[in-house]
């Protein structure tokens, strides 16, 4: 058996976490994508959907923003950062740098020891969001949730 051969399964197991940690990382964006139009609120409520492209693959996806979710992401740093420890658990990914400026909220996390910096902005009932690792996340409210 070759080296290559040998190490191919590695490759394979490595590739996969990425990927998992991507989509967690994209289901975090995406979670903090209920920000809405109002001066004062970044999001609403509600069932939002949307796209995310990494690596040339789209990926759709829906959720479903409860109220104290959305109020969560409509205060300060440190109220978005205590709903992004319920989406992105502290022994996945380590958060930090959790900032918000207006309309846009923006977060370092570490997962497996690669760092990544999310930087999203929001438009009333829509937002686009990208990060370090080449992914990009746009979505939109839809209505109430399903």
């Amino acid at each position: 058996m070759s080296s290559t051969t040998y190490l191919e399964p590695l490759k394979e197991n490595r590739l996969m976490r990425t990927h998992r940690t991507i989509a967690l990382l994209s289901a975090a964006t995406f979670a903090c994508v209920v920000l809405p139009a109002g001066a004062a609120d970044r999001v609403h409520a509600g069932q939002w959907a949307g796209t995310t492209t990494f690596d040339g693959t789209a990926r759709a996806s829906s959720t479903c923003i409860a109220q104290s979710d959305a109020n969560a992401m409509n205060g300060d740093a440190e109220s978005i950062r205590v709903y992004l420890d319920k989406v992105i658990p502290p022994t996945i990914c380590t958060l930090k740098d959790i900032k918000v400026d207006g309309d846009q909220v923006t977060y370092t996390s570490v997962c497996g020891g690669v760092a990544n910096t999310v930087a999203t902005t929001y438009h009333g009932d829509s937002f686009e969001s990208t990060n370090t690792r080449g992914a990009k996340t746009e979505a939109k409210r839809v209505g109430a949730c399903k």
